[in-house]
């Protein structure tokens, strides 16, 4: 049985060495495709400003993954995503939330304003390189009136389904819309239903019958 120091080095010497032959190749590119994943079947919700943040490491198109717990993330020589994760994932958790009710930038006022942090984003290895998984992890905290009016985190871990940078983008793909379905159900609980006037607008109050 390989010890496990061993394997991990030779599975990073078996991903680091994926471009050899590819000297000059553009970079494999990957987003998150279409938002074709069904709707959770939800209430309609009042209107939310989406404020977005991620760490440091999200900020760049790189493609991560590490193997078991290693402290040493890496990221793959010649696959990148489109855009780095932290604009990709706010553009599909803006695509998601908006099925519920409207989804309006930061600097909308008067407004609950959700406040999102994605803290990782990355393919993680065993440490045989026999699966691996899209992990992805974020914290949400809903604000009104500049009040901390509920707080979510959000963990999840997909199996990927090859050992490369095509499986651990698809993993992560799946991991974030799962993530977006799972604030959705939250926010269904944690604000009320968008205001329903109860004349049509302009007709005076004293005209209502």
């Amino acid at each position: 049985m390989m010890k496990k120091p061993a394997a991990i080095l030779a599975l990073t010497l078996l991903l680091a060495g994926c471009g050899v032959g590819r000297v000059g190749a553009p970079p494999a590119l990957y987003d998150l495709g279409a938002d074709d994943r069904p709707a959770p079947a939800l209430a309609a919700r009042a209107p939310i400003a989406l404020a977005f943040a991620a760490v440091p490491m999200l900020s760049d198109a790189g493609i991560i993954w590490r193997v078991g717990d290693s402290a040493s993330p890496r990221a793959y020589a010649h696959a990148r995503w489109a855009a780095p994760p932290s604009e990709l994932v706010r553009q599909r958790l803006a695509e998601r939330l908006s099925r519920q009710g409207p989804v309006l930038g930061d600097t909308a006022a008067g407004l609950p304003q959700l406040q999102v942090t994605l803290t990782r984003f990355e393919q993680v290895f065993r440490d045989d390189g026999s699966a691996s998984e899209g992990r992805l992890a974020l914290q949400a905290v809903l604000l009104a009136d500049r009040q901390v009016v509920a707080q979510r985190r959000v963990d999840l871990a997909v199996p990927a389904a090859s050992q490369n940078a095509e499986g651990g983008a698809g993993a992560l793909r799946r991991a974030t819309d799962e993530a977006a379905d799972e604030l959705a159900a939250w926010l269904a609980g944690a604000l009320p239903a968008p205001a329903t006037a109860s004349a049509r607008p302009g007709r005076p109050a004293s005209a209502r019958r």
